[in-house]
C-alpha cells in the first residue's frame, strides 16, 4: 500500500489544479498520486481516493472535498475567501459541514503560495512592496502560522485514517540561515574619496563617537564594526544549518551603498565566504526597474567565485509579482529568498516549504523553487522596535510553528547588524539564541 499512489478524481484538468495537486502531494506530503477525470477509475480502484468536485456526495467511495471555482477558472478576480476555523485550524474557502473536509484546501494553498491577493488591487509602499496590512493572513491574525503546510498535512491526517498504510507525510525540518551583505564594512575598504565624505559627514552632523571610531579603523586602532565574518563563520560551523550568504554588487548610489566589486578586499571576502558556504546574489534596488543590471551583477559575482550563482534575494526585498520573478526566470536563477515582508514576520505565503512558483501571468508552473524567509532582524528591531528579549520570544514562537510541521526555517540577518554598535548593542544575543533554537535538535 505504501507504494500505491492516491487516485485524485477531478471533474477537469487545469494547470493551476495539477500544480496544486502536485505541489500537495509531492512537495508537501512526498506521496506518489494519480490524477484522474475519469468516474470509471475511481469505481474500479481498491487503493485510496481523495474525490474533488462541486458535486463530490455523487461519490460513495473516497475522501470527498467541494471544489470551489479558484482552480477552475482563468484571470483574476475578487474571490470570495470565507474565513472561519475547524477547530483552532484558521481556514479558507468554507464550504459546508457535510463534506468530508468543510472547506476547500486546495483552493485555500493555492489562493496563498501563488500569491493571488499580490496580483489585485492593492496599496503599495514606498518602494512599491506588497504590504501585510494588504493580506488576508495579517488581517485576521493568521500571518504567523504555515497554514499552507497544516492544509497538507490535515488532509494527510483524513486519507490515512481511512487507508492507515499509506505513510506518513515524508518531511524533514531544514534551517536555512541566510545572511545579506549590503555593506562589507562600515569604514574600511571604501576608498578615499567616500572616506572622506562619511568623515565630513560625521563632523556635520555633530556625531563625535562617530567619526572618532571612523578614524581609529582607517588607522587599524579598532575592527570594523561590520566586520563579523569569522565570528558568523564560527557560529555557523557550530550550529548547523545550510548558510547562505547574498553579496550586493551594484554600483555606489541611492539605496545601494556596496563596496566597489573590482576592489581586493571585495573580492577576498567573496572568495573566503565561498570557500565555506553558499554564495548568492543580492540583486541591486535599481535592478528591478533596470533588469539588465542584475546580468551585470551577476557575471561580476561570478567571475569573483569562478562558478554559476543560481541563488538570489532581492535587495530591500523589494518583489513586485511577477515582474520580479519573472526576471529571474528569465536568466535561469534557480531560486530565490525574497518572499518575505519587511515589516512584519512570519510567512508571506502561508507556508514554511520550499515550492515552485506559479505564474498566473502565463498560468503554468514554473523552474524557479521560492524559500520563503520567515524572520529578518530590521524587522523586529526597526520596523516592530522590540528589545532583544522580546525579539528572542518571536523568534521561538516562529521556530516552533516552522517544527510543528517538519518545515524550512529560513532567517535573514545582516553583517552589520552584529557588530554590537549603535542600536544593535545587545543583539548578538538574539542571533545566537536564534541558532541554538533552530538547530535540528535544539
Amino acid at each position: 500500500m505504501q507504494n500505491m499512489p492516491v487516485l485524485v478524481y477531478v471533474e477537469r484538468v487545469t494547470p493551476r489544479l495539477k500544480y496544486t495537486v502536485d505541489l500537495v502531494f509531492r512537495y508537501l506530503l512526498g506521496w506518489n498520486y494519480q490524477l484522474t477525470n475519469e468516474a470509471a477509475a475511481v469505481h474500479a480502484s481498491e487503493g485510496p481516493i481523495l474525490v474533488y468536485s462541486a458535486d463530490p456526495l455523487a461519490f460513495e467511495m473516497g475522501l470527498r472535498i467541494k471544489a470551489v471555482d479558484l482552480l477552475f477558472e482563468k484571470g483574476l478576480k475578487e474571490q470570495r475567501l470565507a474565513p472561519a476555523y475547524l477547530e483552532k485550524l484558521p481556514v479558507l474557502f468554507r464550504t459546508h459541514q457535510r463534506y468530508d473536509l468543510p472547506f476547500d484546501p486546495f483552493a485555500a494553498i493555492f489562493y496563498l503560495i501563488a500569491r493571488y491577493e499580490e496580483y489585485l488591487p492593492h496599496r503599495a509602499d514606498a518602494h512599491q512592496r506588497f504590504q501585510p496590512e494588504s493580506s488576508v493572513l495579517h488581517e485576521y491574525g493568521w500571518l504567523q502560522q504555515p497554514l499552507v503546510d497544516h492544509y497538507a498535512l490535515l488532509l494527510a491526517v483524513h486519507l490515512r485514517r481511512r487507508w492507515p498504510q499509506l505513510p506518513m507525510p515524508q518531511r524533514q525540518y531544514r534551517f536555512v540561515p541566510t545572511i545579506d551583505v549590503d555593506q562589507l564594512y562600515a569604514f574600511k575598504g571604501k576608498g578615499l574619496l567616500r572616506s572622506m565624505y562619511g568623515l565630513g559627514q560625521s563632523l556635520r552632523h555633530r556625531q563625535w563617537e562617530v567619526w572618532n571610531q571612523h578614524w581609529r579603523v582607517l588607522r587599524k586602532q579598532e575592527a570594523d564594526p561590520f566586520d563579523t565574518y569569522a565570528y558568523l563563520r564560527d557560529l555557523h560551523k557550530k550550529a548547523g544549518g545550510e548558510p547562505v550568504y547574498f553579496f550586493l554588487v551594484g554600483d555606489y548610489g541611492g539605496f545601494d551603498n556596496a563596496h566597489s566589486p573590482f576592489t581586493d578586499v571585495f573580492r577576498e571576502l567573496v572568495k573566503s565566504t565561498a570557500d565555506h558556504f553558499k554564495v548568492g546574489l543580492h540583486p541591486s534596488y535599481r535592478s528591478n526597474h533596470q533588469p539588465s543590471l542584475i546580468d551585470r551583477e551577476r557575471k561580476l559575482l561570478e567571475e569573483i567565485l569562478h562558478r554559476p550563482v543560481t541563488y538570489s534575494r532581492q535587495h530591500f526585498l523589494k518583489v513586485t509579482l511577477p515582474g520580479t520573478y519573472h526576471q529571474l526566470i528569465k536568466r535561469d536563477f534557480e531560486a530565490d529568498f525574497s518572499m518575505a515582508y519587511a515589516s512584519q514576520p512570519g510567512f508571506r505565503s502561508g507556508t514554511a516549504s520550499v515550492h515552485p512558483f506559479y505564474d498566473l501571468d502565463s498560468e503554468s508552473p514554473t523552474s524557479l523553487l521560492v524559500y520563503p524567509t520567515c524572520v529578518m532582524d530590521t524587522t523586529l528591531q526597526q520596523y516592530l522596535q522590540l528589545t532583544p528579549e522580546q525579539a528572542i520570544e518571536n523568534i521561538k514562537r516562529l521556530i516552533t510553528e516552522v517544527k510543528s510541521v517538519e518545515g524550512t526555517f529560513v532567517s535573514l540577518w545582516h553583517n552589520s547588524s552584529l557588530g554590537e554598535n549603535g542600536p544593535w548593542k545587545g543583539w548578538r544575543r538574539v542571533y545566537e539564541a536564534l541558532l541554538a533554537e533552530a538547530h535540528p535538535h535544539g
